[in-house]
Order: structure tokens, then C-alpha cells, then sequence
């Protein structure tokens, strides 16, 4: 079953139905890799009309990744750390930026979730 995208003008197109599979058409030429990095190559031909790959963006994002760079997952919300240090850690809750050590950060989580769940039972 072939899957069918359009993006910005352009149809995106997976036959095979791998993750990494993804087609489109650009200027007659075919470009083809992950679905976000085929929306990327797109993005960029119809803003500055020049073909880039969807491999070139690949190795760019390898190279702009921190070797300090720490995330874990607590309860649904993603705590990061872009810096390796150990208080430097921050998660987004409802649009705010909370910043702190992992366990004062997991401690108020707790806080505001049992918050959230008495609300709801009432």
C-alpha cells in the first residue's frame, strides 16, 4: 500500500512503507530518506531554490549534537541537559521553563501531577 503526502505543493510518497523510504520530486530530480528530512530538503528548495539533499541535513544533525548532552524521560516529560553539568537540567511544563537538579525537577513534577489528579477527581 503506497502512502501519499502533500507538502508544501509537493507529493511525498512511500511504496514500501519503511520509515526511511520516503520519496518526492523536486525540479525532476528524486530525492529520497526519512519522511522530516525529505520535508527539510522541500522546505529548503522553496525557500532559496536550491536542491539540497536529505543526507546532507542528516550529517548536520549528527555533527550539531552535544557528546554532554543528557535527556531522560520522567512521567511522560522529557528533562534535559544540554551541558553535562549536574544542575544544569530543565524540562518545559504547560510553556514554562523549569531549571534545577533531575531530583528537585522530578520532586515538583510529583507536585503539580497529584495537584492535577485531585482537580480532576472532583
Amino acid at each position: 500500500m503506497k502512502k501519499r503526502l502533500l507538502y508544501r505543493g509537493y507529493h511525498l510518497e512511500n511504496a514500501s512503507g519503511e520509515l526511511d523510504d520516503w520519496k518526492v520530486n523536486i525540479n525532476g530530480k528524486i530525492l529520497a530518506g526519512k519522511v522530516t528530512l525529505v520535508k527539510k530538503s522541500i522546505d529548503w528548495w522553496c525557500d532559496m531554490k536550491t536542491l539540497m539533499s536529505p543526507a546532507s541535513f542528516a550529517t548536520q544533525e549528527t555533527s550539531q549534537r552535544n557528546p554532554n548532552q543528557k535527556t531522560e524521560d520522567y512521567k511522560g516529560f522529557k528533562l534535559m541537559n544540554d551541558s553535562g553539568k549536574p544542575n544544569e537540567w530543565y524540562v518545559f511544563l504547560r510553556g514554562q521553563l523549569l531549571k534545577g537538579s533531575p531530583i528537585a525537577i522530578k520532586k515538583h513534577l510529583d507536585m503539580v501531577l497529584a495537584k492535577l489528579a485531585a482537580q480532576q477527581k472532583k
